[in-house]
């Protein structure tokens, strides 16, 4: 016998979790006091001609420094006189900043680089010391030192003759990453130089001159190379991205998309520039 509540499907459905690009303006502080937010909001919101009405921020804390006094509900009431509306925080590097927020239940809403210089801080470090012995040692004279004849070095280019699954990620530590064929959905190509795709790209993820840790900015000189036509998922360069929504929404990539003869993106001033791969 089914013993099912009466007026309750049996087949209920599963809702669907999955990474999507949003726009979300983030607003540095340094102080995290009302006075701070009260003057950046005049300045910047006030006077923004109805711009921001009624849209979702979040406070960058990475210059912040004690974050057990912030008092981020207060200033989430000061953001809906403004017009906006405050989701949580930003810029957090290491998991002590963030378990000072979430256990105030705090949301920690950090960008795909702050993401990754957290994960980073999460691996654990070794320390070496060398301390200095002096022992009197007999050295025959003439005494010879043998030096290593052959020094290897990485490659400086990472190459995979293949199409890219779906899914799969590609990383290039130290190098730059060329591929020889096209580039499934939702995969993440990483290097630390350039990048060359000759082939085309289904919604993947590409990250060029991509930071090797928090001490390191990236190289701002990187590109990215698309050959063929393109449908790009996140786009970053020495961590300045761009997301999915961003890129739909941009009226001069829209154009070169439509030539279907790809795309080079370099960085200029911290703002991601586009050119048509193939001249007309």
């Amino acid at each position: 016998m089914d013993s099912a509540p009466t007026g309750i499907s049996k087949d209920l459905p599963v809702g669907d979790i999955s990474y999507t690009g949003f726009s979300i303006a983030s607003i540095k502080i340094q102080d995290g006091t009302v006075e701070e937010l009260e003057n950046i909001l005049v300045q910047k919101i006030d006077n923004s001609f109805g711009i921001f009405n009624n849209a979702s921020v979040v406070l960058n804390v990475e210059d912040l420094g004690n974050l057990n006094t912030f008092d981020f509900f207060t200033l989430q009431e000061l953001c809906k006189q403004h017009g906006i509306f405050l989701i949580g925080v930003t810029g957090v590097v290491n998991e002590d900043r963030a378990d000072a927020l979430t256990r105030r239940r705090i949301p920690v809403i950090n960008s795909t680089r702050y993401s990754r210089i957290r994960e980073a801080n999460l691996k654990p470090k070794i320390v070496t010391q060398f301390i200095e012995v002096k022992v009197p040692v007999p050295v025959p004279k003439p005494y010879e030192v043998p030096v290593p004849y052959e020094v290897k070095v990485p490659t400086p280019v990472k190459i995979i003759r293949r199409n890219v699954r779906s899914g799969e990620t590609i990383t290039g530590q130290n190098s730059s990453v060329v591929i020889y064929g096209s580039v499934g959905a939702h995969a993440r190509i990483m290097a630390s130089h350039h990048i060359f795709i000759f082939g085309k790209v289904f919604g993947a993820d590409l990250f060029a001159g991509a930071p090797m840790d928090d001490n390191d900015p990236g190289i701002t000189e990187s590109t990215i190379h698309i050959q063929g036509s393109f449908d790009l998922g996140l786009v970053a360069i020495a961590g300045n991205y761009r997301t999915a929504e961003d890129l739909e929404n941009d009226p001069l990539l829209d154009q070169i998309r439509s030539k279907n003869k790809g795309v080079v993106i370099s960085l200029e001033d911290n703002n991601l520039k586009y050119l048509c791969a193939q001249a007309d």
